[in-house]
């Protein structure tokens, strides 16, 4: 049906909103790093609604979050983080290029999410 509607020869339906693909992608990062580094880092600007659910996924796993402006991510702690997630555009509207921020962060370890 999806593929009759869209007129794609090969398509996907997700059960899975953006909020809980945002939360799942940070419990992926988290297990990635076997759950040893239980830091986590959200941009502010993401939708509200999506930080309320990685804030309850984070909860149950005992991942710890730390909400804030992308440019006051410790990069001297970068290897203490399983991961960091933003939104372009976010909040604001404001479409980011977040190439070099994310190189950086592959060279830690760090996994990249982009919403």
């Amino acid at each position: 049906m999806i593929s009759e509607l869209t007129g794609l020869a090969i398509s996907n339906a997700s059960l899975l909103d953006e909020a809980t693909s945002a939360a799942e992608a940070m419990s992926m990062a988290f297990n990635i790093h076997s759950q040893k580094r239980k830091k986590f880092f959200v941009s502010e600007s993401i939708f509200p609604q999506i930080i309320d659910v990685i804030k309850t996924r984070a909860l149950l796993a005992e991942i710890t979050l730390h909400i804030g402006k992308l440019e006051d991510f410790p990069m001297n702690k970068a290897e203490e983080y399983c991961g960091l997630i933003v939104q372009t555009p976010d909040n604001h509207g404001t479409l980011k290029d977040h190439s070099e921020l994310f190189n950086h962060l592959r060279e830690k370890d760090v996994r990249s999410i982009i919403i």
